[in-house]
């Protein structure tokens, strides 16, 4: 049952990831940042929602890198928006959505990894 759930799980980010990439691009030249924005809002929701879940069904270790990376994010992103100057404001942006991205591929590698994993080994 676990291998369904974490597929169905894996599967799901991977489309809500493609849809928002399609968001993005189906109109480019309409304020792109903003589209940006809202798509790696709605990414990052079901990252969040999608994370509890593999949390309470399966054990691993990347749970706590991608737990311990967020808030280190976050904590940077903080910093660097507290102590930048209004001229390095893109910056900052430009920094959330790359670290964004970056945890978006992440979650979905390690959500392919924790399938392989968690499925039986069967040796001839």
């Amino acid at each position: 049952m676990k291998p369904r759930i974490l597929k169905a799980e894996t599967i799901f980010q991977t489309l809500v990831s493609f849809a928002g990439l399609i968001y993005i691009y189906a109109d480019y030249h309409q304020k792109p940042i903003a589209k940006f924005f809202i798509a790696l809002f709605f990414v990052g929701v079901s990252n969040i929602l999608g994370f509890l879940l593999r949390v309470l069904i399966s054990k691993s270790k990347f749970h706590q890198y991608y737990l311990f990376g967020v808030i280190l994010f976050f904590v940077i992103i903080y910093f660097a928006s507290v102590f930048s100057s209004e001229s390095n404001r893109d910056q900052v942006l430009y920094l959330m959505g790359i670290g964004g991205v970056l945890f978006n591929i992440y979650y979905i590698a390690y959500g392919f990894h924790l399938i392989k994993s968690s499925q039986p080994h069967i040796t001839d």
